[in-house]
C-alpha cells in the first residue's frame, strides 16, 4: 500500500512538473517574441507610420525590419517544434507561421503535434481549415450557403450564382478599418459592372446587429448584404478558409471559383473585367 502511494505521488509530481515546464515554455516564448515585436514596431512606425521620413531613410530601415520579421518566424518555428505536446502552440503556428506556409506545409506541421494534442478542439479546427482551404481554391466548385440579409430575408448563394454571370463574395465587418476603406472602390466596381452581370454578396463578420446595421446604412450598400452575426465563428467564412478581411471570392457563371482570399482591389477589377468580357 505504501509503495502504491509512493508511485502515485511520483506520477502526480511528474505531471505537475510537465505542466509547469509547458507553462514556462509558453511564457518564455511570449517574452522573447515581445522583444522582437517591440523592435519591429519601431521600424514599422518609420516605414508605415504618420511621421514623414525620407525614402532613403525608410530604405535603410527596411532591411533590419525584414530581418526582425524573419527572426519572429524562426523563433515561432523553433518554439513550436520544441513544444508539440502543448496545444497553445497551435495558436503560435496560426499567428506567426501559417502565412509563410503552403496549405500542404501547414497540414504537415499540424500533423507533427503529439497525439494528445490532436484530440483537442484547437487541433481539429486547424485540420478543418486545411481541408476547407483545399476545397475553396480557384477551379473548385463554389461552396453553397444560406444566410439572412439585413432585412431578414433568406439568401441562397446558388440562386444568386444562377441569376448572374459573376458573383463576388465580400467578407467584411463594421469594425474593420481596411474593409471600410475599400468600400468606395467596391462601389465603383459594382456600379461599373453590375449591368454587365456582376452581383455582390457581402458577408459581415460582425456579432453586433446594431453596429452592422449602422455601418450598412452609413455605407449605403446597393448589393446583397448578409450576416450570421457570429463574428469569426461564422460558418461561411470558415468554409471559405478566410483568415483575414477584407477578403473577396469570385464565382463564375459555371459555378467555379475564379479568385479566392484576395483583397487587392486592382487585381479583382481586372479579373472581373476579363471574365465578363469572355462570357456571353
Amino acid at each position: 500500500m505504501k509503495l502504491k502511494n509512493i508511485i502515485l505521488a511520483g506520477v502526480l509530481c511528474l505531471s505537475a512538473t510537465v505542466n509547469v515546464w509547458a507553462q514556462d515554455a509558453y511564457e518564455n516564448f511570449r517574452k522573447e517574441m515581445k522583444i522582437l515585436e517591440d523592435q519591429e514596431r519601431v521600424f514599422w512606425n518609420v516605414i508605415f507610420g504618420k511621421e514623414k521620413y525620407s525614402d532613403e531613410y525608410k530604405g535603410i530601415v527596411s532591411k533590419p525590419f525584414q530581418t526582425i520579421r524573419e527572426a519572429k518566424v524562426a523563433l515561432a518555428k523553433q518554439s513550436i517544434d520544441a513544444n508539440l505536446n502543448d496545444k497553445r502552440f497551435i495558436q503560435v503556428l496560426s499567428i506567426y507561421v501559417q502565412n509563410f506556409l503552403t496549405n500542404d506545409e501547414l497540414e504537415a506541421y499540424i500533423d507533427k503535434f503529439a497525439p494528445e494534442v490532436q484530440t483537442t478542439e484547437e487541433w481539429k479546427e486547424k485540420k478543418e481549415f486545411c481541408k476547407n482551404y483545399r476545397l475553396s481554391r480557384p477551379g473548385c466548385p463554389f461552396i453553397d450557403f444560406t444566410v439572412k440579409d439585413i432585412k431578414g430575408k433568406e439568401v441562397k448563394l446558388s440562386k444568386v450564382v444562377k441569376k448572374n454571370k459573376l458573383v463576388l463574395i465580400d467578407f467584411w465587418a463594421s469594425w474593420c478599418g481596411p474593409c471600410r476603406a475599400s468600400i468606395p472602390e467596391l462601389k465603383r466596381i459594382y456600379e461599373k459592372y453590375h449591368d454587365q452581370g456582376l452581383e455582390i454578396v457581402a458577408i459581415s463578420l460582425d456579432d453586433d446587429r446594431t453596429k452592422w446595421e449602422k455601418a450598412s446604412k452609413d455605407e449605403n450598400f446597393q448589393w446583397i448584404n448578409c450576416s450570421n452575426l457570429m463574428g469569426w465563428k461564422d460558418p461561411i467564412s470558415k468554409s471559405y478558409a478566410v483568415t483575414g478581411i477584407p477578403c473577396w471570392v469570385l464565382v463564375g457563371k459555371d459555378g467555379r471559383i475564379l479568385e479566392a482570399n484576395r483583397s487587392r482591389q486592382g487585381a479583382f477589377e481586372k479579373a472581373v473585367a476579363d471574365y465578363l468580357n469572355s462570357v456571353k
